[in-house]
């Protein structure tokens, strides 16, 4: 199948080296989908939404479902971002959703981040996950004095419209209860969200919708996909799975011949992430570092970074647009010499892992959660916007109650996710929009 980016970025042959796999205690081991086999619901995709969906699927509604995951479960951005639950799942503003949508489907749309975040906690205590939480909330920091007059804007909007408790902080309070940076001018605290070990979330949905009857296929990619007779048939490398329904949560990592509803409908990014070894606590103290929520500063190309249980510190930001392995080494190198440009103090700190992966975006840059119009047998969910770590287990879950035909009034899919977006025109150079707008953001980082 044809892929946007390098190959080697879609290659799930292969493990990525991420502080997430160097501390997994174990992976279960799930067999590949081999010869002829059926069932009710097929999934394309072994991430949080996939996962999500079948876990609901199986425990609550008793459906039969199966899971075709190209790589072992976990191995897409699933298993590899930054471990940050919170919101919101969209580039648009508050104002833009406001314009777009009006007023009370934008609640609606935050309603349903808010009950992303409960639902991972749920998760959690339900099915007895062990995913490390940390903090109490997300912080937004300034990186220029003049960004934090637009997070006082924010964080009056966030309590006005939508309920969220947030407080803001000086650059000298941060200092004192956060840390202290060449790009620290005051922070936001939104009390909302968490952060975790995003792959050992992912092992534990695994763990749970097996438990509860779902059957996974690891190394299992889907090459083919057609009708015959009323059914969809996937095809992998070594079987075909027959279904009478299919959900389709493969978000950045969807090949674009796939399926031709699905082309040309996705814009995957690179995001790429480093990690220091563990911190000593003098080291701490050059920054004075006191905080476990996961950051985001106010850049548009921003920078996102958290402390580990263990101390060891996460850096992460956009990444290049080829994917080619030489590109990438490049990044890696960009990535050490931004970083300690920020924390300076800890230029001298090894760093242990790099990894990169990729997040979605659509063109009306919020997520697209539906049903296809000319084949209501197809589910799809898809689009996060590097906010999937609470997003893709509720869309799981509601994918799951709508398709059972049952409690879906309940959950409905909010204007701002539901049906599909547009196609990108001229498809193939969509990457050539993309670094365009990473010039306009740069420039625009600048101000």
């Amino acid at each position: 199948m044809r892929t946007l980016y390098h190959p080697v970025m879609y290659d799930a042959s292969q493990a990525v080296p991420s502080y997430w796999e160097a501390t997994l205690p174990e992976r279960d081991k799930y067999p590949s989908l081999l010869g002829d086999e059926s069932c009710d619901v097929a999934i394309i995709g072994g991430g949080y939404t996939g996962l999500s969906a079948a876990l609901h699927l199986a425990r609550d509604y008793q459906i039969d479902v199966r899971v075709l995951e190209a790589g072992h479960i976990g191995w897409g951005a699933s298993g590899r971002n930054g471990g940050f639950c919170g919101l919101p799942a969209t580039k648009l503003s508050v104002k833009q959703l406001i314009d777009r949508y009006g007023l009370e489907d934008t609640k609606r749309f935050y309603a349903a981040q808010l009950e992303g975040v409960e639902l991972v906690g749920a998760l959690g205590e339900e099915e007895g996950i062990e995913y490390e939480r940390q903090g109490d909330g997300n912080l937004e920091v300034a990186h220029k004095p003049s960004r934090f007059d637009d997070l006082k804007d924010y964080a009056e909007t966030l309590s006005r419209f939508f309920g969220i408790r947030t407080r803001l902080l000086s650059k000298q309070e941060f200092a004192e209860q956060g840390y202290d940076s060449t790009e620290q001018f005051g922070a936001m605290h939104m009390m909302a969200g968490f952060a975790l070990h995003p792959l050992k979330f992912a092992v534990g949905l695994a763990r749970a919708a097996t438990r509860n009857g779902a059957v996974l296929h690891s190394h299992s990619p889907v090459e083919n996909w057609v009708r015959d007779r009323g059914m969809h048939c996937l095809r992998t490398n070594a079987g075909t799975l027959r279904a009478q329904r299919v959900i389709v949560a493969t978000n950045g990592f969807t090949k674009d011949d796939m399926h031709p509803r699905f082309k040309n409908v996705m814009l995957p990014a690179i995001s790429n992430i480093i990690t220091t070894r563990p911190l000593t606590k003098e080291e701490l103290e050059r920054h004075r570092w006191c905080t476990y929520n996961p950051i985001c500063n106010t850049r548009t190309l921003l920078f996102y970074y958290r402390m580990l249980p263990d101390n060891s510190f996460l850096f992460g930001a956009r990444g290049d647009t080829t994917g080619r392995p030489e590109h990438g080494k490049k990044m890696h190198v960009w990535m050490i010499r931004r970083m300690t440009e920020v924390f300076p103090g800890w230029k001298s700190v090894p760093i242990t892992h790099f990894w990169r992966g990729l997040v979605c975006v659509t063109r009306k840059l919020s997520p697209s959660v539906g049903r296809l119009d000319a084949d209501p047998s197809v589910w799809y969910g898809f689009g996060y916007h590097a906010n999937g770590v609470n997003t893709a287990p509720w869309v799981g879950m509601t994918l799951a109650r709508h398709i059972a035909g049952k409690d879906r009034e309940k959950i409905p899919i909010p204007a701002v996710m539901a049906g599909m977006p547009l196609k990108f025109p001229f498809g193939p150079m969509r990457l050539w929009g993309l670094r365009g707008a990473y010039l306009y953001y740069r420039l625009r980082d600048l101000r």
